[in-house]
């Protein structure tokens, strides 16, 4: 019997995410981390860096997180993150003076730019909030307040196609194609093993696939490869957004595969859209697992369409 089971599938996605260590660049000396804030995944869409043993954070989104509202001066250029309890921080780019709280601060190193986005040290978001700070080498992640118990992982939105072919050299690149504003990538180790389609939307990585071969299992066997993804997924990223069994709209029967019935289910977590799809094909049961950047979803999926 052939391999594929849910483990594989999860096996390979833990795989490809352990390939993708690296990030979209920020600086060319500058590791990088995900970041926790109080035990969860930030809603940050950039890493967190060190650079010459300090820990820098991307301050609006990782203030957004502990419910801080950030605006910039346009006179003096400065920039403030102030909640609605009167916290706040002001710093200025390229400067380690700041203003925490009302007092006067140093910071471990000045706030600068990175990409367009504005980092401070991990030791000031300490200061301005009293929570506890860290940082995991080992596992590539910094936190705030609680230490995550558990890691949630995605593929690294913005990586290039070259990015991606240069981690991905272990697997057979099987197609690849390009046209308008998409370029794609299909991957596969073996001939009835899992595909991996790699969708980029102007260059950059905006849509990750993964198509089990399922051909040959009975409709018994394919559900439960379903509710093992399904279970492992919920293990990760908590209870689906939504769950959905088609059933007829006016008389709510359930609808058999062959009739269009299918199984969906989907997750938000941190600026990625995910879902797990079980449907009925004119092959036979077809089941995939999608991760999707929720910044340009709606455009991946237009200029898909327009294809």
């Amino acid at each position: 019997m052939r391999k594929i089971t849910y483990f594989t599938l999860m096996g390979c996605l833990a795989v490809l995410i352990g390939l993708f260590s690296f990030t979209t660049p920020t600086s060319a000396a500058a590791a990088s981390y995900t970041i926790y804030v109080d035990g969860n995944l930030s809603s940050a869409k950039t890493p967190a860096v060190v650079e010459k043993n300090v820990t820098l954070v991307p301050m609006k989104d990782v203030l957004a997180d502990l419910n801080y509202v950030t605006t910039v001066d346009k006179k003096t250029k400065a920039i403030t993150a102030k909640n609605s309890a009167g916290s706040f921080i002001t710093v200025k780019i390229g400067s380690k003076k700041a203003k925490i709280n009302g007092s006067d601060a140093n910071l471990a190193a000045p706030a600068k730019t990175l990409n367009g986005t504005t980092y401070i040290p991990l030791s000031a978001v300490k200061q301005l909030t009293g929570k506890s700070i860290g940082l995991d080498s080992s596992e590539s992640f910094a936190w705030i307040g609680e230490k995550p118990t558990a890691l949630v992982n995605f593929p690294v939105w913005g990586a290039t196609p070259k990015q991606v072919k240069s981690v991905a050299r272990t697997s057979t690149l099987i197609d690849e194609g390009e046209q308008g504003d998409i370029h794609v990538l299909l991957y596969q180790d073996f001939a009835d093993d899992t595909q991996e389609l790699y969708v980029f939307y102007k260059h950059k990585l905006a849509k990750l696939g993964f198509v089990p071969d399922i051909s040959g299992y009975d409709e018994e066997m394919v559900m439960e490869i379903y509710d093992g993804i399904l279970y492992d997924l919920t293990e990760s990223y908590g209870q689906p957004e939504s769950n959905i069994y088609a059933s007829n709209k006016d008389t709510l029967e359930q609808i058999s595969f062959e009739d269009g019935g299918y199984f969906m289910s989907k997750w938000k977590v941190s600026g990625t859209h995910i879902t797990l799809l079980l449907k009925g094909t004119n092959n036979g049961l077809a089941l995939s697992l999608q991760y999707v950047d929720a910044l340009v979803k709606t455009e991946v999926e237009d200029a898909m369409s327009a294809i």
